[in-house]
């Protein structure tokens, strides 16, 4: 398989471009910055053959950029089967109106904006050769949930499944699937950001995250072995479901989970 991921040199998606080499396919590396692509490359390079690597830099709100990414995939690989849209930010964690303008229409040009552009161009593409799959990543606010100070960042993964649900039905009959895919909570940066942890509600949030989050180490091997099993349409790819959400709560007493000391949080 010939796999593109936005927003790959940290984090979840790098965890998961490390996966797919780990399985034996090609993967095309993406961030903003050439510099943060060419380390990124540097480090896989260390671990499998470099030439099932290839790296173009890519802001997702250019969608010039967005163009140049899959044009590069395709004359390096030849097809894009796999694209994923893994590229997002969720701005500072202040209040609505404590925000400066520039940080919401930062988020909304990335996560909503971006997310259109990757759609708009590999579904062309795909289209065009014949095949693939295109996986929209989900996140807080999704499923309609509200929290203060992630009004911008909710309502943004909120539009994406609706987005998603449209493509969906706009692919149906057709070469190419659209799907979801949901980390749940995973230990990142994005995630937990210094300012967080500096914060009043940092202990509550600790709390919190020690029951439901996960490292990325352990997400993104399920993660990429189920979108690698997924067939169709429509398909979800998802970690953190209600059922073992319920599930960590209740034996959360019993089974003591702790994995932010381990990783000095």
């Amino acid at each position: 398989m010939n796999v593109v991921i936005t927003g790959s040199t940290k984090g979840i998606g790098l965890g998961m471009a490390r996966e797919f080499l780990q399985r034996g396919h090609r993967v095309m590396i993406s961030s903003r910055g050439q510099s943060a692509v060419d380390a990124a490359i540097a480090e896989l390079a260390g671990e499998f053959e470099i030439a099932r690597i290839a790296g173009q830099p890519c802001d997702v709100s250019d969608r010039a950029q967005v163009q140049a990414l899959w044009d590069k995939s395709a004359s390096s690989f030849g097809t894009v089967d796999i694209w994923i849209n893994n590229a997002g930010r969720d701005g500072e964690q202040k209040l609505f109106h404590e925000l400066p303008p520039e940080d919401y229409v930062q988020t909304v040009n990335t996560n909503l904006i971006g997310l259109m552009h990757c759609n708009h161009v590999a579904l062309r593409g795909m289209h065009q050769q014949g095949s693939g799959q295109i996986w929209n990543m989900e996140g807080f606010g999704s499923d309609g949930s509200t929290m203060p100070r992630y009004g911008v960042y909710g309502s943004t993964k909120y539009a994406l499944r609706y987005f998603t649900k449209v493509l969906i039905k706009e692919c149906k009959d057709t070469p190419v699937q659209m799907c979801y895919l949901s980390p749940g909570m995973v230990i990142t940066d994005m995630l937990i950001s210094p300012e967080m942890r500096n914060g009043p509600e940092w202990p509550r949030k600790r709390g919190i995250y020690n029951i439901l989050a996960d490292r990325v180490d352990v997400v993104t091997p399920w993660l990429v072995e189920n979108i690698l099993a997924a067939s169709g349409n429509g398909s979800a790819v998802r970690w953190l479901t209600t059922p073992k959400v319920i599930w960590r709560f209740l034996t959360a007493k019993i089974t003591k989970r702790d994995i932010l000391t381990p990783m000095g949080m």
